[in-house]
């Protein structure tokens, strides 16, 4: 066991503790002890005085490999960005394109403190497998979508089933059991039929896994589905059989009064997207109406295309002043609950908080240390809560922890990845793609 010593903790965890002083013990990449007191016996003491650990963030909704894809095209709204420019690249890629994308992706994440992510793309193993070099955790889904591609719903679902019993082949090679999840992705109720919808809802029973889907994200696809169901999104979802504890929705832009209660009865989690749905136009989810219900609500970037950065403490700055100024109400979203969104609540999204989420025994050791000293902003201390969310922001962070191991550190750079070759690929893969699609 080795010790840590910073001078606060926020925990994060059920009593939501700030902690002065105290150790933290690691083994096998776990927390094993906190206490004020040193332990008799440790193998190492790092001094952490003057900073401040807090849990690594959780980033619950992306497509991480899309920073290949990041300045195509701005300014539009989400159906023209999608069908007129970025589908046409996509069916470019190639699974060897999509690993550098991610793990450079990654390599950004990782450096704003997102030590877990959940994903949904295409080549899906190809994010796994650059999750795994990388040292972070994910949770990676393959995006079904027998609308877009012209299968049908049994041979869509055949390709989801291969994906997971590679997937499965891949985390017992790299015995990454504690470091990979597999979800199921159908992509959206428009890029899916009712009966790929269906099958999926029955594997995710048969299989026990999570279900990772965009819903009600546009008025304009809340409008489509109703001339085609006669039902909203969610409401159309609820009445298949769909919804459930194991859904994470994600964006929730748009729901209807009537579906608020749905969401919540059926413990559904949401993704909320604050900078990708403002910077699309596709509007700003009620999401302190959400909490107040007792819906868990989970903080994500969305992919590096339409947001474009993979920072989660800028959304959690964004996030917070969203639901103050729609609702003119300056008590709404405040600090300490959105920084729930940005950490335990992701991990409760995700299916992951016996892992991550918050710092506690028996939990692993993933987590971010501030040096406060590098901003100005973080003198004097008052709230902790409001000091991270509306003073700081990631450039504060020195180093990023998974499994009580340093995968970065502000002066030193990635331990896992040669971010100056991985940046040489992204800029090649790029070049070709624009020359094929011209």
């Amino acid at each position: 066991m080795f010790l840590v010593r910073p001078s606060i903790v926020v925990t994060m965890d059920r009593d939501m503790r700030i902690l002065k002083d105290c150790y933290i013990g690691i083994e096998d990449g776990k927390i094993v002890y906190i206490g004020k007191s040193k332990p008799p016996e440790y193998d190492e003491l790092i001094d952490l005085s003057g900073r401040v650990i807090i849990p690594g963030f959780i980033n619950a909704h992306t497509h991480v490999a899309m920073t290949l894809l990041r300045g195509v095209k701005d300014d539009v709204d989400l159906a023209t960005w999608l069908n007129r420019y970025i589908l046409p690249i996509e069916m470019r890629l190639k699974p060897s394109d999509v690993y550098f994308g991610a793990l450079y992706g990654i390599a950004e994440m990782l450096k704003h403190g997102i030590v877990c992510f959940l994903d949904m793309y295409y080549h899906e193993l190809e994010v796994a497998r650059a999750a795994i070099d990388s040292g972070i955790r994910a949770v990676v889904s393959y995006g079904s979508a027998d609308v877009f591609f012209g299968r049908s719903p049994q041979e869509e679902l055949r390709i989801a089933e291969m994906f997971r019993q590679d997937l499965m082949r891949l985390i017992e090679e790299k015995d990454a059991h504690d470091r990979i999840f597999f979800a199921y992705g159908p992509h959206s109720p428009y890029g899916c039929t009712k009966e790929l919808l269906i099958l999926i809802k029955e594997k995710s029973d048969e299989n026990n896994a999570r279900i990772h889907i965009h819903l009600s994200e546009t008025r304009k696809e809340v409008e489509d589905i109703k001339k085609k169901t006669g039902m909203s999104p969610i409401e159309y979802l609820d009445k298949i059989g769909f919804l459930s504890g194991k859904v994470m929705a994600a964006h929730v832009v748009w729901p209807q009064e009537h579906e608020f209660g749905l969401l919540a009865s059926r413990g559904v989690h949401v993704l909320h997207n604050p900078t990708s749905n403002l910077k699309l136009a596709s509007g700003i989810a009620p999401v302190q109406k959400m909490l107040k219900l007792g819906i868990n609500v989970a903080l994500a970037t969305d992919g590096p295309a339409s947001n474009n950065r993979l920072d989660i403490w800028k959304e959690m700055h964004i996030a917070s002043l969203l639901q103050k100024g729609i609702l003119l109400d300056p008590e709404a979203l405040p600090a300490r609950e959105v920084l729930k969104m940005a950490t335990i609540n992701g991990a409760r999204a995700l299916g992951l908080e016996n892992f991550v989420g918050s710092i506690e025994i028996g939990k692993k050791a993933d987590f971010i240390v501030i040096d406060v000293k590098r901003a100005l902003e973080s003198t004097p201390i008052h709230d902790i809560y409001a000091m991270l969310v509306y003073a700081l922001d990631s450039r504060i962070i020195e180093s990023v922890w998974i499994d009580g191991r340093i995968v970065y550190h502000a002066n030193e750079g990635f331990r896992n990845i040669d971010i100056d070759k991985v940046r040489q690929r992204v800029q090649d893969i790029r070049d070709r793609l624009m020359s094929e699609i011209a």
